[in-house]
């Protein structure tokens, strides 16, 4: 089982990556703390195998904690957690000694099982795989460097400074990639400014696909944090501006990046880590995709619960301001004269239909009658409203179990009919549509149908903009349900849904 400890404070993100992780089964299990006291303070006791690690936390930030556990002799890999607008400190934790760094605000969360087993898996087979050994002779580093002088300057401080390495200057990008088809291979490379005008990265990119474990030092002159950022995405050690002491960093970085692959450069870690993916790819797939549909699951309830949230504090807040606005205009035109009573008379209605439209968009975000009274209630009202904003008829015939249906389906089922008359209403050019919700023994039927001009579904389900669509579909989809949409243009829309009764309906 892997131990994951998780340090962030967004209880939101926290439930959302727990939620995942409990998902996952009992392969590997998250602790969440809220604060970088608390998380050292549960890494000096063990146990831990993964740390993913917030940027931002309460009391201290990621680098502190990692600088921490640097001086503790803790090599427990850590996967940095960034949000938006913290790419520099996502640099300097990779520099630092981070393994990864996840965008909290994109989709790689998703992916977040995923990453932490990959990453464990990996620390796993160096440490088995670990052989200390004292290096030999002088160590080869090519250098690439576009100018004579530059290259010339490097190579002689790094010769005086530091004997034990034996530098190969490479004149242009096709030596470099000639040398790595032939299999010559040097103990590290230094990236300047290549020449041919070849970009850096994709220079870094050729070496890293040929040499997975080689170490490459990216010496450049822009303070460009997104190109750092993705150049240690591509595999790079260490990406260091030319300031004025920057060849004694490379010196130290050299140095560093060497002793760590004497430790752990062997070809068995990458085929036994290929063979693991290999072994484990349908089990991946499998828990990724249970993954995704509690995460979605889990944003489809937050947004239920946000509406329901809004809904009330329209109601409790403003519609009761409102309401007092609407009193006290209407004492006020009882005492003014003919004037201003005309002025406050206008004042009192719009201070009305405000009140009105409030109390409309209430029920629109979350009418109560679905929470109170259920499904078959809430839609007669929907209904009703519908016809009384659009003007166009809806017919409903409803056919429901005795008791209530399990309140997320009664959410769904609403949720879809809401979306197909709104698409009827913008659509489809009809006057007339109609509403059907039956109980069969063992499903719930749900259809709505216009006699409007249709569309071709294959056409819209393929723009990228038709979100009604695959937003209906997808709740159909998480509430075990399936969903057929049939059109064709002139021939009218239905919209046809079927859900899975918990208890099967009774015999009349």
């Amino acid at each position: 089982m892997i131990h994951v400890l998780y340090a962030e404070d967004d209880r939101v993100i926290a439930a959302l990556v727990s939620s995942c992780f409990a998902r996952f089964g009992t392969q590997a299990v998250v602790e969440v703390v809220m604060t970088g006291g608390a998380c050292l303070d549960r890494m000096a006791k063990g146990g831990i195998d993964v740390l993913l690690l917030d940027l931002e936390l309460p009391d201290t930030n990621g680098l502190r904690i990692l600088g921490e556990l640097a001086l503790r002799g803790d090599n427990t890999p850590v996967i940095m957690v960034s949000g938006q607008g913290q790419t520099d400190l996502a640099v300097k934790a990779l520099r630092a000694g981070a393994v990864d760094c996840v965008d909290k605000v994109s989709a790689q969360m998703l992916q977040i099982v995923e990453i932490v087993v990959r990453v464990h898996e990996r620390h796993q087979a160096a440490a088995a795989s670990l052989s200390p050994t004292k290096r030999r002779g002088k160590s080869l580093v090519w250098l690439v460097e576009e100018s004579p002088n530059a290259g010339a300057a490097i190579e002689a401080f790094i010769t005086r400074n530091a004997p034990q390495y034996e530098f190969s200057r490479l004149s242009t990008t096709d030596e470099v990639k000639r040398h790595l088809r032939e299999g010559v291979i040097a103990d590290a490379v230094l990236i300047g400014t290549p020449p041919d005008g070849t970009d850096a990265l994709d220079l870094l990119r050729e070496v890293r696909t040929r040499v997975a474990d080689l170490p490459v030092i990216l010496l450049t002159a822009r303070s460009d944090a997104e190109t750092a950022v993705a150049a240690f995405k591509l595999g790079a050690q260490d990406y260091i501006l030319r300031t004025a002491d920057y060849l004694s960093q490379v010196v130290f970085s050299l140095s560093h990046g060497l002793r760590r692959t004497d430790l752990a450069r062997h070809n068995e870690q990458l085929s036994r880590e290929l063979a693991s993916i290999n072994r484990s790819l349908g089990a991946q797939v499998e828990t990724r995709t249970a993954e995704l549909h509690a995460l979605s699951l889990r944003l489809l309830r937050v947004q239920e619960e946000e509406r329901r949230h809004i809904a009330q504090e329209l109601h409790d807040q403003i519609g009761q301001m409102l309401t007092g606005l609407k009193f006290q205009l209407e004492a006020a035109a009882l005492e003014a004269g003919p004037a201003v009573r005309t002025r406050l008379d206008e004042a009192l209605g719009l201070a009305k239909d405000l009140l009105s439209r409030t109390r409309e968009l209430t029920l629109q975000l979350r009418p109560r009658l679905l929470d109170d009274l259920g499904l078959q209630p809430a839609m007669e009202w929907h209904l009703e409203l519908f016809q009384r904003q659009t003007g166009i008829a809806v017919a409903g015939e409803f056919s429901l179990p005795p008791g209530r249906l399990a309140s997320e389906l009664e959410t769904t089922i609403f949720r879809v009919v809401q979306e197909a008359l709104t698409n009827v209403a913008r659509h489809s050019a009809c006057t007339s549509a109609h509403v059907t919700i039956i109980a069969a023994e063992t499903h719930i039927l749900v259809e709505i149908t216009d006699r409007g001009k249709g569309f071709d579904v294959a056409a819209v389900r393929g723009r990228s903009n038709s979100l009604g669509l695959a937003g209906m579909a997808e709740r159909v989809r998480l509430a075990g349900g399936k969903i057929e949409i049939v059109s064709s243009p002139g021939k009218g829309t239905r919209v046809h849904a079927s859900f899975l009764l918990a208890d099967p309906v009774p015999a009349p």
